[in-house]
């Protein structure tokens, strides 16, 4: 992760001296949202807000980091009715059901819990699990009312053991996972199939090894197969595959550095992208399975990859938009050729229901190179007051490959999270402005640290 990293920071130099950072680190995408019955609906996740498009990537809009969503990351849509969406915002779960206009923090039993993860039932929009961590203890906690409230605990970690993950299958959601791994660095699956009222516990590490394991994907039609992530402590990963529950596992796919995000094709090819080395240096690849994820085959000439979606066959990924050339590409043969879909530079205006927003807009002129905190740009000034019905246009797939998208089967995610997914503040000027930018700095202090703590726990 540092080597890829110092890759960055160098193409940064090259290309743009002085580039604006975003809760502390260079802006980067997180994750892609693109919601099978939304067609013409785009969403990045940033580590600076939320990049959205209704009009499948011909305009671009822009939604600061507010109080509910400030350091966000796990950025996940849940099921239709609602389609809420949700992050873990400063440890905490936040929800929006107005596109990311505002937000709320969820309250219940994870208050005073250091909430690390996420997952909406696929199924059941009322239904959403978070892992919590509080008096040095894992648990899995429930809500009954899509994410509002945490109001009973699904799974408690016993002897020291750390929870990874947890996901419900789709095909029947009274199956649960949650991947664990002990303080000797076993690695364990735990089952429910009666929604959490009971649990077996399978060690893993038979087939694994040592190491820490953590939720791929969950087969959405054969809730025995999971596709689980593998990281040694020489820091080698690996793909492992359980088509029993859990009873058994095998590596299938090994590589020496890290896998980034995954994603599952309409017609069952699972795509993975990870960072493999070519001595003395490292590059992105991206590795496809045909065979349910008993073999891999790697395609090395692509983005580097961040987060990957799909949606009707178009795989989307959030790319490294300073080094590749955008923030957001798609690609129509499984990721072996990339068009461009946005660059920051792209966007357009502030999404209309924050324009009058100061936290916003100080937000907003940091990242154009202006006020107190901003070390630079990575787009104009305009965008703090542009109209978002008039706004810049999209990268070259706008009509192409991001406009073909329509209406498809599931979406990708980052790794070891949810496969609909894998991606950091009030009206008036003036005074409330100074406040903002101050309010800036302090929160990107805050989280360089916070994200050199998350870079240090492995993560899929």
């Amino acid at each position: 992760m540092r080597a890829a990293e110092a890759v960055a920071l160098a193409t940064l130099v090259m290309v743009a001296p002085a580039a604006a950072r975003a809760d502390g680190a260079f802006p980067a995408g997180q994750a892609v949202l693109v919601p099978a019955d939304r067609p013409q609906e785009i969403i990045l996740a940033t580590n600076f807000g939320l990049v959205i498009s209704e009009d499948a990537g011909q305009t671009w809009s822009w939604t600061c980091e507010q109080d509910g969503n400030a350091l966000g990351t796990f950025y996940q849509l849940g099921p239709a009715p609602r389609h809420r969406l949700f992050v873990v915002g400063n440890q905490h779960v936040a929800t929006s059901d107005d596109g990311s206009c505002s937000w709320q923090v969820a309250g219940g039993l994870l208050v005073d819990q250091a909430v690390i993860d996420l997952f909406p039932d696929p199924t059941n929009a009322d239904r959403v699990v978070a892992i919590g961590i509080g008096s040095n203890a894992y648990t899995v906690f429930e809500s009954a009312d899509g994410g509002t409230t945490f109001g009973s605990t699904l799974y408690q970690a016993s002897g020291g053991d750390a929870v990874n993950g947890v996901e419900i299958a789709r095909s029947d959601p009274r199956i649960v996972y949650v991947a664990l791994t002990s303080p000797d660095r076993t690695p364990k699956l735990a089952r429910s199939d009666d929604g959490g009222a009971q649990w077996t516990v399978n060690d893993l590490s038979a087939g694994l090894g040592p190491g820490f394991v953590s939720i791929v994907s969950v087969d959405p039609d054969d809730a025995n197969t999971v596709l689980l992530r593998w990281s040694g402590a020489d820091g080698s990963d690996a793909i492992g595959v359980t088509r029993n529950g859990g009873a058994t596992v095998a590596k299938t796919l090994s590589i020496p550095n890290y896998f980034t995000s995954f994603a599952r094709m309409p017609d069952g090819a699972l795509v993975v992208s990870g960072i493999v080395s070519v001595s003395p240096a490292l590059k992105p690849a991206l590795f496809v399975s045909h065979d349910g994820g008993a073999s891999f085959q790697e395609n090395d000439a692509v983005p580097g990859v961040l987060a990957l979606a799909q949606r009707g066959g178009i795989l989307y990924a959030a790319a490294d938009n300073f080094q590749d050339g955008y923030a957001l590409g798609a690609s129509s043969d499984e990721g072996t050729t990339w068009q461009p879909v946005v660059r920051f530079d792209q966007i357009g205006s502030i999404l209309a229901c924050l324009q009058t927003n100061a936290q916003c807009q100080a937000s907003c002129e940091a990242l154009a190179g202006k006020g107190l905190g901003s070390s630079g740009k990575i787009w104009d000034e305009v965008v703090c007051t542009g109209n978002p019905a008039t706004a810049g246009t999209g990268g070259s797939s706008g009509t192409g490959a991001a406009g073909s998208g329509g209406a498809g089967a599931g979406n990708g995610g980052a790794a070891g999270g949810a496969p609909g997914c894998g991606c950091a503040l009030v009206a008036g000027r003036s005074h409330a402005d100074v406040e903002a930018a101050v309010l800036g700095v302090a929160l990107l202090v805050i989280g360089l640290l916070r994200r050199q703590a998350r870079a240090a726990r492995p993560r899929a």
